[in-house]
């Protein structure tokens, strides 16, 4: 499985990483904001994104919206510090994300939200 962490805080990344470290047969690649994100997913082709919503140059949001556009297949979970408020959450289930967690993140809520897009991904596999 191919994931890819957007955030522009080298630490969030790497809180993620850590996270899903003990996870096989995962293939993990970053990116610091929107734009390196649309390039990375367009080389990487990952299944999974975890993205920030608050980036320098292209933000989570608009990022989210030029891939629901290219990409129907991929399960993008928001993390972000706004997560909380009522507007981004509705806004970015509105563009398609997968979940939205809010940052400071817990470890067990990355894993159950990595294994249900997982989950999710299998069915669209089997159908």
């Amino acid at each position: 499985m191919r994931i890819l962490l957007v955030d522009d805080s080298d630490f969030s990344r790497a809180t993620l990483k850590h996270f899903f470290a003990e996870i096989k047969d995962l293939e993990i690649t970053e990116a610091s904001n929107g734009i390196e994100a649309l390039e990375k997913h367009r080389s990487f082709k990952p299944e999974i994104i975890f993205m920030d919503i608050t980036m320098p140059d292209l933000d989570g949001l608009g990022t989210l919206k030029i891939l629901s556009l290219t990409d129907q297949k991929v399960k993008v979970i928001m993390v972000s510090a706004l997560g909380n408020q009522n507007y981004i959450c509705e806004e970015a289930l509105k563009y398609g994300a997968f979940a939205v967690l809010s940052k400071p993140i817990k470890r067990d809520i990355a894993l159950q939200a990595l294994l249900d897009a997982q989950d999710q991904i299998k069915i669209g596999e089997e159908k």
